[in-house]
C-alpha cells in the first residue's frame, strides 16, 4: 500500500542482507521501520494542519488566509490565483460545512522537479454541508500535492498532477443561487433561468411527495452548468453520451445516506430543448429519484426505478398512453404480429444507459412506464409503492432476478412470467391500432 511503509521487494532484500550480519540485524530494521513510520506520521499531521486551515479559510470567504496555504514561489501564482477566484466563486453558496479529511498518502506517482522540498502526493475527500438542505455532507475527491517547506510547514504546490478529480460546480465559475419554497438551485446561467427550474423544482415536491409520502427530505438541490461540457464535467463522463438526457440525478443508494439531499443536475442544451410540459415531467422525475432514493439499492431494476420516475412525473398530466410512449408506439405499429416478440422481456438494466443509440432509450423507459401502469391499472398505486419498497428491503443476496420475483408474489401476487406476460398484453392493448 502506498505510503505505508517500505515496499514488499525492500523489505525482503534488506531483510536478507541483515541476516548476514546476525542478531544484531533485528534491531537495526525495527529502528529503520519505526523512523519510516514517525516520518509518514509527521506528513500525515503536517498536511491535515494545513488542510484545516484551508477548511477555515473557505467557511471564513477570506482569500488570503487561503492563498496563504499554497507556496510562495512564482511558479504557484496561478495555483494561488486560483484560491482568490474558489472564493469568489462560492459567495453566494450557503456553506454549513466544509472540510478535509487524508484518505491516502503518497497516492499517486509525482512528476520530476528541480529543486524544492520534500513532496507528498495526497487523495483528499472534500466533505461539505448546504445550509438547510444536507444533513450529511456531500463528499467529492481531490487529488492534492504538498511540499514540506524550511520551517516545516507543508503548502499546497499542485493540485493538477493527478487526473480524476470530482469537478464541482464552483470549480467552473461564480455560482449563483436561487433559494425557492422547497428547492435551492445552484448554477451559472443568468437569475432569471434558475428562477424559473427552481419554481418548476418547488411544483415537484408536493407532487412527488403525494405519490410517495412524507418520509423523506422533501427538498431538493438543483446544479445548473452553462454548457454541455461543464455538464459532462460534473458528471466525470463524455456529455455526448447524455445529449437527449436533460437531467440527472446523482448520489448514494440506499438507506445509509439518508441525510443528504441528493443533487439534480441540469442538462442546459436538452433542458432548453423542452417545452413547458417536458420541463415539468422531467422536474418530477428527477424530484421522484431524489424521494425514492433511501429505498433504490444496487439490486433494484432499472426500468422499476425509471418506471415509476416516469409515472410520477406524467401523473396529472391528462396525457393518454399513446401521447406518453410516441417512440414506442412506432415500434409496436411497424412490428404488426411480430411485436410480442420484441417485448419477449421487461427493458434490461443495460437498456438505460445514456449511450443507448436512436429510439432505444427511449423506448426503454417507455416499456417502463407501461408496467408502472399496469401495476397501478390492474392493483393500484398504493401496490407499486410498496413494490418498489419489497424489492429495497429484500436484500438482494441471491440476485436481481429472485428480489424481483419475491417482491412482485409479496406484493402483487404474481411471480416475474406472469407479470412480463400482463406488462405485454397491457402494452399492446393500449398501442396497437
Amino acid at each position: 500500500m502506498p505510503g505505508s511503509g517500505p515496499s514488499r521487494r525492500r523489505v525482503l532484500g534488506y531483510a536478507a542482507s541483515l541476516a548476514v550480519f546476525g542478531g544484531g540485524g533485528t534491531t537495526a530494521w525495527q529502528a529503520w521501520a519505526d523512523a519510516g513510520e514517525d516520518r509518514r506520521e509527521q506528513r500525515l499531521a503536517g498536511v491535515t494542519r494545513t488542510l484545516g486551515r484551508r477548511a477555515a479559510a473557505v467557511l471564513a470567504r477570506d482569500a488570503r488566509a487561503l492563498a496563504a496555504t499554497v507556496v510562495p514561489t512564482p511558479g504557484a501564482a496561478e495555483l494561488r490565483r486560483r484560491q482568490y477566484q474558489l472564493v469568489a466563486n462560492l459567495t453566494q453558496v450557503p456553506l454549513a460545512q466544509w472540510s478535509y479529511r487524508v484518505a491516502a498518502l503518497d497516492a499517486y506517482p509525482l512528476p520530476a522537479v528541480v529543486g524544492g522540498g520534500e513532496r507528498v502526493a495526497v487523495e483528499v475527500e472534500l466533505g461539505y454541508r448546504l445550509t438547510g438542505f444536507d444533513e450529511q455532507p456531500v463528499t467529492a475527491t481531490q487529488y492534492l500535492t504538498f511540499e514540506r517547506q524550511p520551517d516545516g510547514d507543508w503548502l499546497l504546490a499542485a493540485d493538477g498532477d493527478h487526473a480524476g478529480a470530482d469537478v464541482q460546480l464552483w470549480d467552473l465559475g461564480p455560482v449563483r443561487v436561487v433559494r425557492g419554497r422547497y428547492s435551492l438551485v445552484l448554477g451559472l446561467r443568468e437569475q432569471a433561468v434558475l428562477a424559473a427550474i427552481g419554481a418548476e423544482a418547488d411544483q415537484a415536491v408536493p407532487a412527488v411527495s403525494a405519490v410517495w409520502g412524507s418520509g423523506w427530505g422533501q427538498r431538493t438541490v438543483l446544479i445548473v452548468p452553462q454548457s454541455a461540457d461543464q455538464f459532462g464535467a460534473l458528471l466525470g463522463a463524455d456529455p455526448a453520451g447524455f445529449a437527449s438526457i436533460a437531467a440527472v440525478t446523482t448520489g448514494e443508494l440506499g438507506a445509509a445516506d439518508r441525510g443528504r439531499t441528493e443533487r439534480i443536475t441540469v442538462n442546459p442544451a436538452a433542458w432548453d430543448g423542452l417545452n413547458a410540459l417536458g420541463r415539468r415531467v422531467v422536474t418530477t422525475h428527477e424530484t421522484t429519484h431524489v424521494a425514492t432514493r433511501t429505498q433504490t439499492e444496487r439490486w433494484t431494476p432499472r426500468w422499476l426505478s425509471e418506471g415509476v420516475a416516469d409515472w410520477t412525473g406524467y401523473l396529472g398530466t391528462g396525457r393518454t398512453p399513446r401521447e406518453i410512449t410516441p417512440e414506442l408506439g412506432a415500434v409496436v405499429a411497424q412490428a404488426g404480429a411480430a411485436a410480442p416478440t420484441l417485448l419477449a422481456a421487461l427493458p434490461t438494466d443495460a437498456a438505460f444507459d445514456g449511450g443507448a443509440p436512436g429510439t432505444g432509450l427511449q423506448q426503454a423507459y417507455q416499456e417502463a412506464w407501461f408496467a408502472c401502469r399496469s401495476v397501478v391499472e390492474r392493483h393500484g398505486q398504493d401496490k407499486l409503492v410498496a413494490l418498489y419498497a419489497a424489492v429495497a428491503a429484500d436484500g438482494g443476496h441471491d440476485g436481481q432476478d429472485a428480489v424481483l420475483d419475491r417482491a412482485l408474489r409479496a406484493t402483487l401476487g404474481v411471480g416475474t412470467v406472469r407479470f412480463t406476460e400482463q406488462w405485454r398484453a397491457d402494452l399492446l392493448a393500449a398501442l396497437r391500432p
